[in-house]
């Protein structure tokens, strides 16, 4: 036998905490948590026809609670991982390559238009890594020669 709508309305708010605990405890988050319990809800308004009363209002909850659930689940694993387009659009765009193509161009000209021995300072300190003093003892020349031969260079890269 079916119950009225009020009396059916009545035992329903009465399971509303359980039916929310429940929900956050299979999603194991609140806010998805509230969504299941609120979707649950719904379709038990929509078919409180098919209650019987006399039987467990809270667990035919429970039960329509985890259908919706696993139906979730199911929707979500066909449609695949959900990303803002916020979080990915701006990875997916790249400037022009052809600015920084230039501006390298440039920089390989201004090396290739330096004294060979200021070249060779600055590559040792850039490319290798080496302090002024490792510079001047490979190279064999002074502290002083070689702070001069990379400052030479910087300044002559600077202005290209």
């Amino acid at each position: 036998m079916a119950c009225t709508k009020d009396d059916f309305t009545k035992d329903l708010q009465s399971e509303i905490p359980h039916l929310r605990r429940y929900a956050r405890s299979l999603t194991r988050n609140p806010e998805a948590g509230d969504d299941l319990m609120q979707t649950s809800l719904e379709k038990a308004l929509r078919h409180h026809a098919s209650f019987h009363c006399g039987t467990e209002l809270r667990r035919w909850l429970f039960t329509i609670a985890r259908n919706a659930y696993r139906d979730e689940r199911k929707w979500l694993a066909r449609r695949g991982d959900h990303l803002p387009i916020e979080d990915w659009l701006e990875e997916t765009q790249a400037l022009p390559a052809q600015e920084k193509h230039l501006e390298l161009e440039d920089v390989a000209r201004g090396i290739a238009g330096l004294r060979p021995e200021d070249r060779n300072a600055l590559e040792l300190r850039v490319f290798s890594g080496l302090s002024t003093g490792q510079i001047a003892k490979q190279t064999g020349v002074a502290i002083g020669t070689v702070k001069s031969r990379l400052s030479r260079a910087r300044h002559l890269l600077a202005a290209v």
